[in-house]
């Protein structure tokens, strides 16, 4: 595996595995859930797909998404990720005609409901913001969720992100948020 197990203090967080069926229940089957992290409900079939490009990125790629796993009875659940985009829908505060769009790196997760309001998310975080910025020396990581989502605003800023003007049309309704790599090189 290229992609690294994570532990926290209760935590788990590692590639996904072809026994992680029950993240189509607990994410990608669930409207409330699925509908803000990936715009919509999955089917079974569609979340299988996923899990298996998901395992295939976890032997090839520094980056991808890991399975979130309570170490005390090692139950799934959700996801984090870090996921490398082309942020064609960015437009930075500080560079407002890009020359050439950029490759961002966001920080994204999901939680099955009944597992929300118990800090997971914010753990998880802080293990996935040192492996982004100390293992893979990143600059940034972008954060941007719906600005109606209260619960995913107050992760990004237990996690030390910043809210930045969007200048793009299309990024308007969203909160973005940047978290700067200030680690000595």
């Amino acid at each position: 595996m290229i992609l690294p197990a994570l532990t926290t203090e209760r935590l788990l967080l590692r590639p996904f595995t072809a026994a992680d069926g029950a993240i189509h229940d607990l994410v990608y089957g669930d409207a409330e859930v699925a509908v803000p992290f990936a715009g919509g409900v999955r089917t079974a079939e569609e979340t299988r797909e996923w899990l298996v490009c998901r395992m295939v990125q976890a032997r090839v790629d520094e980056l991808g998404f890991w399975a979130l796993e309570r170490r005390d009875d090692a139950a799934l659940l959700g996801l984090a990720a870090l996921q490398a985009y082309v942020a064609e829908w960015i437009v930075w505060p500080d560079d407002p005609e890009p020359r050439h769009n950029r490759i961002e790196v966001e920080y994204g997760y999901a939680l099955g409901r009944q597992f929300w309001g118990h800090g997971y998310v914010t753990e998880a975080g802080h293990a996935v913001v040192d492996y982004a910025f100390g293992r893979l020396r990143l600059p940034r990581l972008a954060y941007a969720v719906d600005g109606a989502n209260a619960r995913s605003i107050g992760v990004m800023r237990r996690l030390g992100f910043r809210r930045v003007d969007n200048l793009h049309p299309d990024g308007a309704d969203a909160y973005l948020g940047v978290l700067e790599n200030d680690r000595p090189a």
